[in-house]
């Protein structure tokens, strides 16, 4: 409700009803388009949250179940191979077929079970997760990490795949011969910065994997900002929140 009064004498103009009926009407539809803004954004931070919840259990299941059952496998067939007698030469080199083969389905289910949700991210936090990403990396990495703190999980996790997706693409499309990555936290920010001297251009309104991180940022109340041109290298920017006035992401 709006109020008009006046201290003049005259009265107001005929047409301040409709003015201020019209003003009226401009600020309630404001009101409700940044309500709807607002539950928008909790919605996309809540749905990204019970992503990586689901993506956690997922990896926990892996490493309890599946990935420990076959290394008791592995172990029994070693164990089987080891108490063959000589004249069971040809068995035995069979069962060494089986063992390595075996040992490649684990490592294969590892490298799944990482890129689903990293253990060491939740076992260590960021800094040691970094610096897994950055060893594993086919593009030289200088990475610094200014503070080994425990963040908030959502800021972990978005600052993980936020490098892991920047260092594929640096090596992938980028042609890049260093990438550089700077962490640290400032007045309630986590700062993340990556830069690569590749041949740059990238464009996240092409379509590119730059899309899902930004939107993935934004979702936890982030920024991020692409600097990328053509020839120059890329950079990416990335502010996250770790206050706790962020969206509700609980699940609901």
């Amino acid at each position: 409700m709006i109020a008009a009064s006046t201290k003049r004498e005259e009265p107001f103009p005929p047409d301040t009803e409709a003015q201020i009926a019209a003003f009226t009407e401009l600020v309630a539809t404001a009101i409700a388009n940044a309500e709807a803004q607002a539950e928008l954004t909790a919605s996309r931070a809540r749905i990204v949250a019970t992503a990586d919840q689901t993506r956690r259990r997922i990896e926990r299941d892996l490493h309890d179940g599946a990935q420990q059952r076959l290394v008791a496998l592995t172990l029994r067939l070693r164990t089987a191979a080891a108490a063959l007698p000589p004249e069971l030469n040809e068995v035995g080199e069979e069962l060494a077929g089986v063992g390595t083969e075996l040992d490649e389905v684990l490592g294969e289910l590892r490298e799944l079970s990482r890129g689903i949700h990293p253990a060491i991210l939740s076992e260590g936090g960021l800094g040691p997760a970094l610096r897994t990403l950055a060893r594993r990396s086919p593009v030289p990495v200088e990475l610094q990490v200014g503070s080994q703190a425990r963040l908030p999980e959502r800021v972990e996790v978005t600052a993980y795949y936020v490098v892991a997706e920047a260092l594929t693409n640096a090596a992938k499309h980028a042609g890049a011969l260093v990438v550089r990555v700077e962490v640290d936290t400032d007045d309630g920010l986590l700062r993340l910065g990556i830069r690569d001297d590749g041949v740059g251009g990238a464009d996240p309104a092409r379509g590119s994997g730059l899309v899902g991180l930004k939107d993935r940022v934004e979702a936890t109340g982030g920024t991020m900002r692409v600097e990328s041109a053509p020839g120059q290298g890329t950079h990416l920017r990335v502010e996250l929140p770790i206050g706790a006035d962020q969206p509700d992401i609980r699940p609901h």
